[in-house]
Order: C-alpha cells, then sequence, then structure tokens
C-alpha cells in the first residue's frame, strides 16, 4: 500500500482492530496490516498511531465510566474510588486533546486547508468518533497550528492515562492487548517517528526561510520567527519511551501478552540492550528498570509455564509449581538493572550448567577459574535493600546528590563530595553498589500529594497495602531486607511491616533486618493540623492527614 491507500484504509482498520464488527482473525489480520504501515512510512504515519491510542482510551473509557452499584463503600474504598474518577476524568481531556492533535496534525500534514475535498485520504476516519467534532471546528482557511513536539506531549499523556486507568483493572488489560496495544507500544520505544517529524519540520522551516530570503531582502521579523528552525521545539520522546515502557511491564502480567514478546526477538533483545544502558538515548533510569522488569516477568514466567507443561505428571511439576516466580510491578524499580543478578534463576542455572560441562571438558585452569567467577556472580544475592521516598519525592529524585549544598561549607565534606561523584548523581547505584555488588538494590514508588489540589492520592494504609502487595509479588522478604526511608516513606514502611505481622506474612517481617530513617515524623507531622489553620484554602492530600500514625 502507499501512504495515501494507507490513510484511506486507515478508517477501516483501525475500527476492525479494535474489535468493532470483527472476528478475532480479522482483528489479528488488521493489526498486522497496521504494524506494516507503521514501520513502512515511519513519521508520516504518526496520525494513524496517534488515531489507534485515541480509540484505545476512548473505549478503556467506555467501559470504566459506568459506576459500580453496591453498598456504601467504607472510606478507603471511598477514597480509591475518587482516586479512579479522578483518573477518569484526566483522561476524558486527554482523550479530547489526542483527537484534536490527530486532526490537526492531519491537516498540517496533509494540507487539508488547501486540499480539503472528498479526496482527502482521512476523511473517512475524522468523520468518526472521537474525531467528527474537533474536525467540524477545524478551520479550513488557514494552516492548522501542530508540530511534532505537540503531538507528542499529545502522545505522552495519552499512553500515561492508559497505563492508570489500565494499571489494576484485568478486563481493560486484556482489552487494550486484544486492541493491538502490543503494536503501539513496540512503535513508541523501538521507533524515532517524533525526533525524524521534528527533524523534518526543522527542514522545512530552513528551506521556507531560505526561500524568503532569496524572494526579497526585507523580512517581517514576525516571519523570520515563525521560520526559524531554532523556534523547532523538541519533541519529548524519551519520556514517551519511559511511559510506554511502563504500560508494557503492567501488560506483561498477561500470559498472552508474554507469548507476543518472548515470541518477538528483535523486541527482546532491544530491551535487554536497554536494560543494559547500550542504546543511545534510552539511558533514563526508569525506562532501564521498565525494560528489565519486563524481560524478568515475561522469561521466568514463561520459563515455568513451559516447565509444567512438558513435566507431564512426572514429578518435576511439584517442584515447578512450588517455584516462586518473583513478579517486578511498575511500582518497584530495579536499581542498576544490568546487574548479572538481574536475570532468571532458571536461565542462570541452565547457563551456569553449560558452563561448568564445558569447563570439565576444556580441563583448562584459566577456564574453570572464570566458571567459578562467573557461578559466585550468579549465586542468589544475600540481601535486598530497598529504598521509599517520602512527600513530593520520587523513586530516584530523592536519592540524589544534592544540587544546593549550603549546610556543606567544611573543606572536608567538600573534597569527600567531589571524590564522590557530581552533583545530581543517583547515589544508591552509584556508591551502594559498589560497597555491596550482590545485593539487590529496588527502590519504590507510590504517589504523593501535599494537598488535594495538587491532585489524587490514597490514605496511607492503602499506600501501604498497597505497596506490601508487590513487595511480596516481588518475592522480596525471601531473604534479609534493609528498608531506607525518607519522611513520610518511614510511616509507610511501619505500616506496612503493621500489616504484615497482621497477615501473617512472616517471611518479611522476619527477614527485615534493618530500617533506615531519615527525618521520619514518627510523633506526628505539623501537616495534619494545616487544615485547621487554614480551613479551606489548604487541604493535606488523605495521606498526610489519615493513619494511624499522626
Amino acid at each position: 500500500l502507499s501512504l495515501e491507500e494507507s490513510l484511506k484504509w486507515s478508517s477501516v482498520l483501525l475500527p476492525w482492530a479494535c474489535g468493532k464488527f470483527s472476528s478475532e482473525n480479522t482483528r489479528s489480520s488488521a493489526t498486522k496490516i497496521l504494524s506494516y504501515i507503521l514501520e513502512d512510512f515511519g513519521p508520516c504515519s504518526v496520525p494513524i498511531s496517534q488515531a489507534w491510542l485515541t480509540i484505545l482510551l476512548n473505549e478503556v473509557l467506555g467501559s470504566s465510566k459506568t459506576p459500580a452499584k453496591g453498598n456504601t463503600q467504607p472510606k478507603h474504598d471511598k477514597v480509591k474510588t475518587q482516586v479512579d474518577q479522578s483518573n477518569i476524568q484526566s483522561a476524558v481531556q486527554i482523550t479530547n486533546l489526542l483527537a484534536n492533535s490527530v486532526v490537526n496534525l492531519a491537516g498540517k500534514q496533509l494540507g487539508i486547508a488547501a486540499d480539503y475535498d472528498g479526496t482527502f485520504p482521512l476523511a473517512d476516519l475524522l468523520s468518526q468518533e472521537p474525531f467528527a467534532a474537533p474536525h467540524k471546528v477545524l478551520n479550513k482557511d488557514k494552516n492548522p497550528k501542530s508540530n511534532a513536539a505537540d503531538a507528542a506531549v499529545a502522545t505522552l499523556k495519552g499512553i500515561k492515562a492508559l497505563a492508570e486507568i489500565c494499571t489494576e483493572d484485568l478486563v481493560n488489560l486484556n482489552k487494550i492487548a486484544d486492541f493491538g496495544v502490543l503494536c503501539l507500544l513496540r512503535r513508541f520505544l523501538m521507533g524515532d517517528d517524533y525526533e525524524n517529524l521534528a527533524a523534518i519540520e526543522a527542514y522545512d522551516a530552513s528551506r521556507a526561510r531560505e526561500a524568503q530570503e532569496h524572494k526579497t531582502n526585507v523580512v517581517e521579523e514576525s516571519t523570520v520567527n515563525a521560520n526559524d528552525p531554532s523556534k523547532v521545539r523538541i519533541p519529548p520522546s524519551g519520556h514517551i519511551r519511559r511511559h510506554a515502557a511502563r504500560l508494557l511491564t503492567i501488560l506483561s502480567s498477561l500470559p498472552k501478552v508474554r507469548k507476543v514478546i518472548v515470541a518477538d526477538k528483535d523486541w527482546c533483545t532491544w530491551l535487554e540492550e536497554c536494560a543494559n544502558g547500550k542504546i543511545p538515548g534510552c539511558n533514563d533510569l526508569k525506562l532501564r528498570s521498565y525494560a528489565r522488569a519486563t524481560l524478568l516477568n515475561v522469561l521466568c514466567n514463561e520459563e515455568g509455564d513451559s516447565d509444567s507443561q512438558k513435566s507431564n505428571g512426572s514429578g518435576t511439576a511439584t517442584i515447578n509449581e512450588n517455584r516462586v516466580c518473583p513478579r517486578y510491578d511498575d511500582l518497584i524499580f530495579l536499581i542498576n538493572p544490568e546487574s548479572s543478578h538481574w536475570q532468571c534463576p532458571e536461565k542462570l542455572g541452565s547457563r551456569n550448567s553449560k558452563k561448568n560441562s564445558t569447563a570439565a571438558d576444556d580441563g583448562d585452569s584459566s577456564s574453570s577459574g572464570e566458571v567459578f567467577e562467573s557461578n559466585s556472580e550468579s549465586e542468589p544475592p544475600p540481601i535486598d535493600v530497598i529504598f521509599v521516598h517520602g512527600l513530593r519525592g520520587g523513586p530516584f529524585k530523592s536519592w540524589r546528590i544534592s544540587e544546593d549544598k549550603s549546610s556543606t561549607k567544611s573543606g572536608l565534606v567538600e573534597k569527600i563530595d567531589q571524590e564522590a561523584g557530581k552533583r545530581g548523581t543517583f547515589w544508591p547505584g552509584e556508591w551502594l553498589s559498589a560497597d555491596f555488588p550482590h545485593a539487590r538494590l529496588f527502590t519504590l514508588k507510590y504517589k504523593t500529594n501535599l494537598t488535594r489540589w495538587s491532585g489524587a492520592s490514597l490514605p496511607l494504609q492503602e499506600v501501604s497495602s498497597m505497596l506490601l502487595e508487590k513487595l511480596v509479588a516481588a518475592d522480596i522478604g525471601s531473604r534479609p531486607v534493609v528498608f531506607v526511608t525518607h519522611s513520610m516513606g518511614g510511616l509507610v514502611v511501619k505500616q506496612l511491616l503493621h500489616q504484615a505481622k497482621a497477615e501473617n506474612l512472616d517471611n518479611l517481617v522476619n527477614n527485615t533486618i534493618g530500617v533506615v530513617f531519615y527525618s521520619c515524623p514518627h510523633f506526628g507531622s505539623k501537616l495534619a493540623d494545616v487544615p485547621w489553620r487554614m480551613g479551606l484554602v489548604l487541604r493535606p492530600a488523605p495521606t498526610v492527614s489519615d493513619g494511624p500514625l499522626f
């Protein structure tokens, strides 16, 4: 198909891929054709990929808006419902933003203002929902104001909204997996569509400026600025990859998703190289962690499933059923994902056995030494160290070397700082991994807002319960554990351990050998008194005002 034919067929292929009036075979075929279109036409196919994402988000919203009927909810369930409703309201706005972006970008790329008639390639697609409304209000007398950066921001928000709504919803996760979201995520991760689109815009702007300079020597300043290639904004492609990788990690809990990823060797290779920091422009710590977590979820679970199928009642099945396969969620980040201990245990075991047999056959002393060194590196990690941030913090930004060290006036301290690393260095990954190379290092993420006006967040007990579930699923607690906490993170960990004790999760409780508290408000926080002093002007978030520890 040519580009024009592909654009015309998108009005048929996208509804088919998203399950409207189509069978499973038709949906699968439409998804494959769309994936080929995205691969072949790259940045020119951005309106199609954006339209696909918009339809997915619109479909998920259609099934999420229906309120569940039932009895009166407990207090924490009510707060959870409020958070879900907040995510839905935000997703509705983002869907409209995406639909406008599709219409404007299509108009700019294909000249809808100049050539608008019945032969416009995307006319049929833009006449469908949710694009019909913005298409009607599009000013056909002027070129639409849209660029690669605006389109990338809309795509970024769309991926983030999709992840927020589907993260704890298996029905919607299965729905978007069936509707071809993996094809989109693969393209967002491995493609450079928005960078190339921005490069095309910069080239076109430079050519337009050259043409104007040749045409006349007197050019108005506003015209020069409009066509200045230096004014072309850089799209946030790195953020798109990060959130696409996050959604992929969430989806890796589904067996059918794991099968697709395992069967795609190029995708697995990309994830491996990304986790190891070998792909230029993909050095974001969260992105690398998501890539490794996805591989661990996929490979470990797939090997467990295949082992169970091959056992055939021979007794091996009992061993495999008892085997604990960690499940790494999007709230758990792996520090230094390139380390050798971040491997599926079965893969390590098979690889080491092969190396041992090879060394025994060769009988070479140097080879045996290399094998011994490799075995020592691949032994089960002796300890887990988990970092938990506090209010207004983050899984990585809370543990960086401060940019402003007003308290480090001593010459000795300044010398230590210079030798330790540059400002902004994520010190757990730089320092602690050097002191404890065999330890598994984690850092947790949870939503913290100082006030309700800055976003929806969960109460302290709900946060602790959620993180406890993630930690147990990741097999944290099967070996000694040390928590390093800051501010409210210490309260979260105390509540987490209290709940683990109440739920008889003895492994985590007994194996917690230490908790480090930095600036933890053990005896309460003055933030909880804010509403009594300022009324409704500043309302603390539930995490701040609620909880038995305040």
